[in-house]
Formats: structure tokens, C-alpha cells, sequence
């Protein structure tokens, strides 16, 4: 049996933490679910390998890196980096829309000016 160490007990309750404010955020609509599916994934990730320590040792040492910290770190950039992809994405979508609903606006305005001048 795997014996959890204090410092892994604190990064699983930090883990654990950050999804019950992520879940706070989400139930008070201040972010959307399909944001935070990446965010709790991430989360969760972390947390398995704050629970069972021995086999996220082992995995890292079968990807090479010698010390589990540095696996932790590299994981966590990982993450990050995909959460930014994530993100920019999103915020491409918003961009490009934004365009598209300003041309809309702009050719209802001039649809409008073409009507109230024709009624003057």
C-alpha cells in the first residue's frame, strides 16, 4: 500500500481546493463549464499524482526525468501551455465574431439611414 506523505497530502488538498473554488466560480456563473473541463482535467491529473506517489515516480523515471519534482513541473507547464491554447482559441472565436456582429450592425445601420431618408 502506498503511504501518502505530508507533502503530498498538502498538494492533494491544494488540488482539491482550487475545484471546490472552480466549482464556486462555475455554480455563481462566472465561468463557463466548457472553460473549466480543461482547468478540473488538470486539476485532476495533479491530484492522482499527489495520491499515489510511488507510481507517478515510476512514470517519470520511465520518461526519464530523475527527480519527481522536475516531472511535477514539467507536467504543470504542460498544462498550462495547453490551457493557454485553449484560451487563445476561445478568444479568436470572440475576436472573429466580434467582427462579424460589427459589420451586421453597421450594414442594419445603413439599411436604417436608406429607410428614414426615403420617409423624409
Amino acid at each position: 500500500m502506498q503511504t501518502v506523505t505530508d507533502e503530498y497530502l498538502f498538494l492533494a488538498i491544494a488540488c482539491l481546493a482550487i475545484a471546490l473554488v472552480m466549482l464556486r466560480l462555475l455554480l455563481r456563473e462566472r465561468v463557463t463549464l466548457q472553460g473549466s473541463m480543461s482547468y478540473a482535467a488538470f486539476l485532476l491529473v495533479l491530484g492522482l499524482m499527489a495520491i499515489a506517489p510511488q507510481t507517478t515516480n515510476r512514470v517519470a523515471h520511465a520518461l526519464g526525468f530523475t527527480l519527481m519534482s522536475n516531472f511535477l513541473f514539467c507536467t504543470a507547464i504542460a498544462a498550462i501551455a495547453l490551457l493557454h491554447l485553449r484560451s487563445q482559441v476561445t478568444l479568436s472565436k470572440i475576436q472573429l465574431r466580434s467582427v462579424a456582429l460589427t459589420q451586421e450592425l453597421a450594414i442594419l445601420q445603413e439599411k436604417l439611414d436608406r429607410l428614414s431618408a426615403k420617409t423624409d
